[in-house]
């Protein structure tokens, strides 16, 4: 995954998603948020999101930010592809 051991931050995460262009997902509050990072300074990031939404979140809120590999390139995520899973046979949760 990584060629190296350092430490890979929140920050780092969205500061290298920004500069090359990636389409992110970011957790923040149990939220995913998809889209491409436009700004971020330290305190807030924005993100543009495919309806052309543009949301605001503080930096320290993200807990998780998810980037896609190289080989699989951008791809966006529908809503139904992480948020509504298929109930299991048998009605067990």
């Amino acid at each position: 995954m990584f060629g190296s051991s350092m430490l890979m931050t929140v920050g780092h995460a969205l500061d290298r998603a920004k500069e090359d262009g990636l389409v992110v997902r970011v957790n923040t509050g149990g939220e995913w948020i998809t889209g491409r990072i436009v700004n971020s300074d330290g305190h807030g990031v924005a993100i543009l999101e495919s309806s052309g939404d543009l949301c605001v979140i503080r930096q320290d809120a993200v807990s998780c930010v998810r980037l896609p590999s190289q080989a699989s390139g951008p791809h966006v995520p529908q809503q139904t592809e992480f948020v509504s899973p298929t109930p299991r046979p048998g009605g067990q949760p």
